[in-house]
């Protein structure tokens, strides 16, 4: 709980890249749910696809702003560990993902219910279709 408590005290929230960077979660948030809810497959993908690329290019952009965090920042919070890219970047990005995955089984798992139901349905039709057959046969 401490070092949650020193972490939150050592960045300044009110500075513009910060609050930056939080808008930009919001609107990832918000894009991961427009696209969960009226996007297709590929859409999703693709938007998944997008946030790998910038998790996996953290590194380098921990690099970069490393270099020049006086052009956008008033202290330099981009450790050569990549701690704040880690915690302010990453796992944001990395539990929308997770949401997107859990939406999509969600999903799956209901078409797999839908599938098996109409199976049952279709197999009810062919015995009852059998048994009206034989009981015409039988009059």
């Amino acid at each position: 709980m401490e070092h949650i408590q020193a972490f939150s005290a050592a960045i300044t929230w009110n500075e513009p890249f910060i609050q930056c960077l939080i808008a930009f979660h919001v609107l990832v948030v918000f894009f991961a749910i427009m696209i969960s809810r009226r996007g297709g497959l590929y859409c999703r993908m693709v938007f998944m696809v997008f946030i790998g690329i910038i998790v996996r290019m953290a590194e380098r952009l921990n690099n970069l702003g490393a270099s020049r965090w006086r052009d956008f920042s008033t202290q330099n919070y981009f450790d050569k560990n990549g701690i704040f890219m880690g915690i302010m970047v990453c796992a944001p990005l990395l539990f929308v993902c997770f949401g997107i995955l859990i939406s999509m089984i969600r999903e799956a798992s209901n078409l797999l219910v839908d599938v098996k139901k109409m199976k049952m349905q279709a197999t009810q039709e062919q015995k009852k279709s059998k048994n009206d057959g034989k009981r015409k046969k039988n009059n």
